[in-house]
């Protein structure tokens, strides 16, 4: 039995102090004595069923657990501070139990082992989905849309707004926002990819059409740039403005088709 309780003692140990660190990375919180949190947490789980209980009684053992450890783990001055972080500590509690029972039913066992992977599985999962959704948030923060409009043609497409894009025209001394090749063919249907390439006579019905040096990464090449007749950002017009055509796919990285100069900063809320 000594055997039992100890394996009992060591697995919810280490169910509570993930539960924890999850916790702390969904919150973004700073935490503290977790080990200690989770202990104490390992502790009631083996000495509670020594006493009878009602359904009743266990949820609010439960509640009094999950409350002792977040008053341990985490610092927090107001309620709603409290609420939040008791409310995504019960809703992981769940999480990781269901996947525990969840795999326990379809093995037909219940071992340590097994425990400990479903749990570190979980972990894993949580944190890559966690960590995608904040990555989509803070693009989607910098994220507009822009109708621009160029030989008798415009469009509506979604443009970030970069930082790190710091790109000027040297003839003109103009920025330069980049555009893929999907907007490219929408605003000039008669240009295409090859006339691009060969720089070919098609080139000057664009204005102002010339190429420029564009450093990336480990290359050095360059992009036509040229001028459109509008570019509408956030209820702004801008006349005139130099685009640049890359090749590169930036789409998947960026979310967008377009890619703007950090010069045509617009507020928005965060």
């Amino acid at each position: 039995m000594q055997i039992v309780v100890e394996y009992v003692l060591l697995e919810n140990f280490l169910i509570n102090l993930v539960i924890l660190q999850t916790t702390k990375f969904l919150l973004h919180e700073k935490g503290r004595l977790f080990f200690l949190s989770a202990f104490l947490g390992a502790c009631f789980t083996v000495v509670m069923p020594a006493f009878y209980l009602s359904s009743f009684g266990w949820l609010l053992v439960e509640i009094g657990q999950v409350v002792l450890c977040i008053c341990i783990s985490f610092k927090f001055k107001k309620l709603k501070k409290f609420i939040q972080i008791f409310c995504c500590h019960f809703a992981v509690t769940f999480l990781y139990g269901g996947a525990c029972y969840f795999f326990e039913g379809l093995f037909g066992t219940r071992s340590f082992l097994l425990i400990l992977c479903v749990v570190v599985a979980t972990f894993c999962i949580v944190k890559g989905l966690a960590k995608v959704y904040a990555r989509k948030r803070a693009v989607d923060n910098f994220c507009f849309d822009v109708e621009i409009e160029a030989s008798g043609n415009k469009g509506k497409w979604r443009a970030f707004l970069d930082s790190g894009n710091m790109l000027f025209d040297p003839i003109t001394d103009k920025p330069v926002s980049l555009i893929n090749f999907r907007v490219f063919s929408a605003l000039f249907k008669e240009v295409d990819l090859e006339d691009i390439l060969r720089h070919t006579d098609k080139l000057k019905n664009l204005k102002h059409a010339h190429y420029i040096n564009f450093n990336t990464l480990g290359s050095d090449n360059k992009i036509l740039v040229f001028q459109v007749d509008k570019l509408c950002l956030e209820g702004q017009v801008l006349e005139k403005p130099t685009l640049g055509l890359c090749l590169k796919n930036f789409d998947d990285a960026f979310g967008s088709d377009i890619i703007l100069h950090n010069n045509m900063f617009v507020s928005k809320e965060v």
